[in-house]
């Protein structure tokens, strides 16, 4: 099942495209801020950011759920006429939502390593005076992916309730109507 949400997910090449580098931004972003607030370098302004952040990624992980599933009410109620369940339905729409969340923190740790490694090696360099630092710790990464999980959760939630209202009479509708 996992296997085709990831396939159903890479359909959607549009959307899947928009909502990966969306999740990719908010969660580069939050981890930022979250780094700043432990190293208390930005003050109680960087909390207020990463409740926008989460705020944020609250609703469009809810958008994108609902996009899901009311975009391709057709093909869940073809499912369901198949004899596919709202749980095996639920699955696909979980699974989508999780795997567009997986390759944003993948493309985040990419070019955090990336960024470690120029950062590491241009310090080796002896003509080079500039001092960097790193730009993101593992903590605020792993903080940020436990924000994450639990607003796809939420998400889950609604996307259930939306595939539990889909009926098969759908799919045998004319298309036209």
């Amino acid at each position: 099942m996992w296997r085709k949400a990831i396939l159903l997910s890479l359909r959607e090449k549009k959307v899947f495209t928009v909502f990966t580098l969306i999740y990719t931004t908010l969660i580069f972003l939050t981890s930022f801020f979250i780094g700043l607030g432990f190293r208390g370098e930005f003050g109680e302004l960087a909390w207020y950011f990463v409740l926008i952040f989460f705020g944020t990624s609250l609703l469009l992980s809810l958008l994108y759920a609902w996009i899901l599933v009311s975009r391709k009410r057709r093909v869940w109620a073809t499912f369901k006429c198949i004899g596919y369940t709202n749980k095996n339905i639920l699955v696909l729409v979980s699974g989508m939502i999780f795997f567009t969340t997986l390759v944003g923190f993948f493309i985040v740790i990419e070019v955090l390593f990336h960024y470690a490694a120029i950062v590491a090696y241009l310090n080796q360099l002896p003509d080079f005076d500039f001092t960097f630092e790193i730009l993101v710790d593992l903590l605020p990464v792993v903080v940020t992916s436990g924000i994450f999980i639990f607003v796809q959760i939420l998400a889950f939630v609604l996307a259930y309730r939306k595939v539990l209202k889909v009926r098969p009479i759908i799919a045998l509708k004319k298309v036209g109507e």
